[in-house]
């Protein structure tokens, strides 16, 4: 799941509906245990601006989530259903036992095992900015 798996999901929505979409994203009871998005950083904001907001405000993982929710409230139950699943909690664990091993077993990385790794050292990388000794 990318940035751009989100722009392209967006871009699937007809006007009225991605302004529908950014109204959601500033309600604060419609977004369950995440933050709304100020109204003056969506207000002009295009779809990619909005994903680069959206991805800032809750990680690529929570805006996965949000969209998902937001996709429901607008009815388009079809874009829903082409996004990966999400699990429960607001961040992703993330397992990279299985770097290297693909479906066929043909030693090299599949690209969602890359992602994985590539998530990973993100996140460890941002909490290392977050705690110096």
């Amino acid at each position: 799941m990318t940035a751009e798996d989100l722009l392209n999901t967006l871009e699937d929505l007809k006007e009225e509906e991605f302004k529908q979409f950014k109204w959601y994203l500033q309600q604060q009871d419609i977004l369950e245990g995440y933050q709304s998005i100020k109204e003056s950083k969506l207000e002009k904001a295009d779809r990619p601006d909005t994903v680069d907001v959206m991805v800032k405000t809750f990680h690529l993982h929570g805006a996965l989530k949000v969209t998902k929710k937001v996709l429901e409230k607008i009815n388009r139950n079809d874009l829903v259903q082409s996004l990966p699943d999400t699990r429960s909690g607001p961040e992703e664990s993330v397992d990279v036992t299985d770097v290297g091993e693909t479906s066929e077993n043909r030693g090299t990385p599949s690209s969602q095992s890359k992602g994985k790794l590539l998530y990973s050292l993100v996140r460890m990388e941002a909490l290392s900015d977050k705690v110096r000794f």
